[in-house]
């Protein structure tokens, strides 16, 4: 590659890593999984180094079905308002996702759009009130 070449892609890699906000949608592969997910990031720390991310499935888990607490966390998001989606499915907040904002930003995670405001807050409420988040893992992804 040549230098030129691997400047731009860094530059590339930093700017894209830099503009990654919550609501933005990224289609990947995810481990032990056979097919791609859609990840959905719910929040970013303030130095952008960290993130907390949700998955939209196409059909509730029969696992979630039975307990009560994990599917009252299921958002429904409807095929018609969002282009990405080729059928209704559901973002899954009963199981937030933390890791390096890296991680999307890396080559194998395509963009696919953004969700509508008023679902990226139900998604924070989800998070916030789900349990599964610290305190200070609160503040770190939601402040």
């Amino acid at each position: 590659m040549s230098a030129k070449l691997s400047l731009y892609t860094e530059d590339f890699g930093k700017l894209r890593l830099a503009s990654i906000q919550p609501g933005d949608v990224f289609l990947g592969e995810l481990e032990g999984v056979d097919h791609e997910k859609f990840f959905v990031i719910a929040g970013v720390s303030g130095d952008r180094v960290l993130c907390c991310s949700v998955l939209i499935n196409s059909k509730i888990n029969p696992f979630i079905k039975k307990r009560p607490h994990m599917l009252e966390r299921q958002l429904a998001l409807l095929a018609v308002d969002y282009e990405f989606l080729s059928h209704d499915s559901f973002v899954n907040c009963a199981q937030p996702l933390k890791s390096k904002l890296e991680f999307f930003a890396s080559t194998g995670y395509r963009y696919r759009g953004r969700l509508k405001e008023e679902d990226v807050k139900k998604i924070k409420d989800f998070l916030i009130t789900s349990g599964q988040l610290s305190q200070e893992e609160i503040e770190l992804y939601f402040s």
